[in-house]
Order: structure tokens, then sequence, then C-alpha cells
């Protein structure tokens, strides 16, 4: 057989001569092979656009993390610090850049923890396609794009976690300098989420563990990294100190006890991609083998935490087990293709080859369900968005002023987001109630001389409506006209009534 003549692409450059677009598309993809960052950065950005763009609203922890990023405070009701503040960026821009912004952050985070997924799993197999294998076996779950949108928290600590753990590796093996890197990292991921210290606690214990790991607190990088942790954390500890610690006590209302199977069904739905590479690699016929030392480290941090999780959501019941479990699932790839002896990794080239394409096939699935409107996907909570457009327009109509504050139901919130004045909620923090969403320093007083707009449970007229409730919290406040408008959740329901209170301004 004649063999391709290799110097054509050459000469037909010197010759000035284009390229046909198959070998522009295999130029591209060599490129992309040799660069895991350019194959993260084109991930995000499609995904970005597709999600943004046929995603119908975005989810409601994209209202919380903006109200939270209002307040500006170094804590919130249900997570530390860096939930609300990653939303700083956009404070002042429209309900439609906002959703973008959402949707661009998430994606972008996940694109970064994935190269950290490469670059974990390099430095613990020490083999660049055994990384690209750990790497692209995300693409067998939706956890790094469909079901990690509601969660505010979880792509942060997807995007940290892996770095948290590379670092950790590279300080405790390889050089001290790495302290600091991985203090800043580690007291983001606490920032983002206190399980972060479920790993934190585990690394603690392997420096307790060796006469060489224990040499490292004497080193003077390791003594700054503690004191930029510290420093990380310290304010978030004020914060939980002057609000009744009220992000763990969230967790305890959602609670119950109760002997359940749910943390069983939600561990199966979060480890079966690693579990189905582990099959895979079996099927091709390459035997696992002793990992590493580095791989045995991380596989010490990331397995024991899981054990009292799991006991811990199978005995209570409440609160979302796969949130749990979806940052460990994502650096766990890295710890099994470290089982793979390097003299194997040629023969999963076949399986590396095919993961992209389960991506495309998650993706492809997405649009469907979400242009088909599937179970109603396509219109989920399009009617909230039209909602808080039409009641600013009707505030403006009646008073010709800027829509300051709205509050009372839990629609209400959403005006924050959507309306085009981003409207302050009309609620002051409570020890008592421990609203998740709340204005910071409300004034009585601002709050009268601009006026408010409340809105009624949906499905309730103005003649049952009395926004008691309320009120109740503003004795100077008065509802000086009422309004029954039509409103759906979504965007093809059929419209219930839906009271619409006025507190007209006093300026």
């Amino acid at each position: 057989m004649q063999k391709p003549n290799a110097s054509a692409s050459d000469t037909r450059r010197l010759t000035g001569a284009p390229a046909s677009f198959l070998e522009r598309i295999e130029r591209h993809a060599s490129a992309i092979a040799r660069f895991p960052s350019r194959y993260v950065a084109l991930y995000a950005l499609i995904w970005t656009i597709v999600s943004a763009s046929l995603d119908p609203t975005v989810p409601f922890d994209a209202v919380e993390a903006f109200n939270w990023s209002r307040n500006g405070e170094w804590g919130t009701p249900k997570n530390p610090w860096l939930v609300g503040f990653s939303m700083w960026p956009v404070l002042g821009l429209g309900g439609k850049a906002l959703a973008w912004y959402w949707y661009a952050s998430h994606f972008a985070g996940v694109a970064i923890g994935m190269l950290g997924v490469w670059h974990l799993a390099n430095r613990l197999s020490g083999e660049r396609r055994l990384a690209w294998l750990a790497m692209l076996s995300l693409h067998l779950s939706g956890a790094i794009n469909v079901d990690i949108l509601p969660y505010n928290d979880n792509y942060l600590l997807v995007m940290l976690w892996p770095w948290m753990l590379w670092l950790f590796v590279r300080a405790l093996l390889d050089s001290p300098r790495f302290w600091p890197a991985f203090a800043v990292v580690a007291g983001l991921a606490a920032m983002t989420k206190y399980s972060t210290f479920a790993l934190l606690g585990a690394m603690f214990v392997i420096t307790l563990w060796t006469p060489a790991a224990r040499r490292h607190y004497r080193h003077p990088a390791f003594l700054i990294g503690l004191a930029i942790f510290i420093a990380l954390i310290a304010p978030n500890a004020v914060w939980l100190a002057h609000h009744d610690f009220a992000a763990f006590r969230w967790v305890d209302d959602q609670i119950t006890p109760q002997v359940n199977a749910r943390a069983l069904r939600g561990a199966l739905s979060a480890i079966y991609p690693v579990a189905t590479l582990a099959l895979l690699i079996r099927i091709v016929g390459v035997r696992f083998a002793r990992p590493p030392v580095a791989a045995q480290i991380a596989a010490a941090i990331l397995l024991p935490p899981l054990l009292p999780i799991l006991l811990y959501f199978s005995l209570y019941n409440g609160g979302r087990i796969s949130e749990w479990l979806q940052p460990f699932a994502v650096a766990l790839p890295a710890v099994l293709v470290a089982c793979v002896p390097p003299s194997s990794a040629a023969r999963l080239q076949r399986i590396a080859r095919w993961l992209p394409a389960a991506g495309l096939l998650v993706l492809a699935g997405y649009v469907v369900v979400l242009s088909a409107n599937i179970r109603n996907t396509g219109q989920k909570f399009s009617g909230i968005k039209a909602a808080s457009i039409s009641l600013e327009q009707r505030w403006q109509a009646r008073y010709e002023a800027p829509l300051r504050y709205v509050g009372h139901d839990h629609v209400a919130t959403w005006l924050t987001f959507y309306a085009p004045g981003n409207p302050r909620l009309l609620m002051r923090w409570s020890e008592q109630h421990r609203p998740n969403i709340y204005t910071k320093h409300i004034d009585e007083a601002d709050v009268r001389a601009h006026g408010a707009l409340l809105v009624g449970r949906p499905g309730q007229s103005c003649r049952r409506e009395s926004f008691t409730r309320t009120l109740a919290q503003w004795p100077t406040l008065a509802v000086s006209a009422r309004e029954t408008v039509p409103f759906s959740y979504h965007g093809d329901a059929s419209p219930i009534p839906l009271c619409v209170g006025f507190i007209a301004p006093q300026r």
C-alpha cells in the first residue's frame, strides 16, 4: 500500500495553496490535544452559549448569590462568603447580562476544574495520556454541566478541589514552596462550602503521619501558607458569631431524623462515572496495579470523608446528597487512572478518543430536551421573568419613579434579579427566622420615602391577601393601592390571579 505523502501539507504551505477543510480540522484537533487548556476553554464556550441561549431562567441559587453579593458580607445564611463575592463583577447590570454571567462563570469554573483534574492525574500517574483519560471521563456524567447548574457552590468546589489536591501533593512530596499557593486555594474552597474542611481534616492527619511530613511545620513557606489560610477564613468566623451561626443552623433546618436509602442512591448517581471508567479499563484488558505514593495520599484524602457523609444522610432525611458528592466524584478519576501501569496507557487511547463523543451526546440531549420543551424544561419559570418586567412597568406607570423595594412572597425575590431596576428585597436580617435572602442595613425611613411593591401569594386575589405578615415588621408603612394581575409560573401555563400591593413613595 502506498504511504501518504507526509510533506504534502508542508508543500501546500510553501506554495501558498489553501489547506482543505479536513486538514484544518485535523490541525486544530492536534493543537487541542497538545494543550488541554484549549480543550476545556472550547468546552466552556460551547456550554455557556447553549445554556444561556436555551435555558429559560437561571436557578434560584443565582438569585441568592446576586443578593448576597449586594450585601457584601463575610458570610451568608447558607454558605461562606465566596459564593456571594463571585457575583461582584456584574453588580449593577440587568437580568439578561446577569444570566449570561451566571452561565459563563459556571462553565469557566468547571473548565478550570477540568484542567485541574488533568494536572492532578498527570502528577499522580506520571503519564499525559492517562491524564487525558481522567479529564475526558468527566463527560460520562452530567455533574459538570446539567446537574451542577442549580448549585451555586458546587461549581466553585469543582473548580478548586482538584487544584487543592494537586498543590497539596506538590507541597508535601515535591517542594514546600507550594504551601502558600495551596493555602490560597484551600482558603477559597473553605469559603465556598464548609464541606471542604472534611478534606482539610484528612490532609492535616496525613501531615502528622510521618516525621518527614511533620518537618514541613517548621518551614517558612508552610507558616506563610498557614497565615494566608487563617486570614481568608477568619472574617467568616466573626460573621458566623454575629449571626447565630446561621449557616450551620440552616443545614439542621433542612433535615429530620429518619433512616432512608437516599444516601445510597445519591452515591450511585455520583460515583457511576468513575465505576464506568473502571469497567471500560478492565474491558480493554488492562489490570490495575498498586498506585504510587502520591495517588495513595490523594485517595486517603478523598475516600475517608465519604463514609461519615453517607452515614449521616442515611440516618437523616432531607438535603440534597448529590450536591455533597458531586465534587468528590469529579476528582476521583485522577486517582483511578493512577492505578493503571503507565506501560498500559497506549491501550486506553481508544477509550479516550470516544469520551468526547459522550460529551457531545450529553450536549445534544440537553439541547433537544430544552428545545422540545420536554417536561416543561424550555418554559420553566419563564413566567416569573416576564412578570418581573411587567410589574416594574406597572409601578413606573403609577408613580413615575424607580422601583427600589419589593417583598412579601417568594416570587418577589425573583424581581431583585429580573426586574430591570434590580430592586432590593424588603426583608431585614432576623436571628429568629434566618432568611436566606435579606437586605443589609435596610432603613424603614428610606423604604417609606421610595415606596415598595408587595407581591402576594400566586393564586390568591386581593380580596384574600392582606400583606399583614410583612406590614407587621414595618409599622409606619401602609398599602395605598391593590391590584389583581394575571400571573403564571411557566410560559405556557394558564394564568392565575396575583395580588400586588403598592406602598406609595412619600418623597
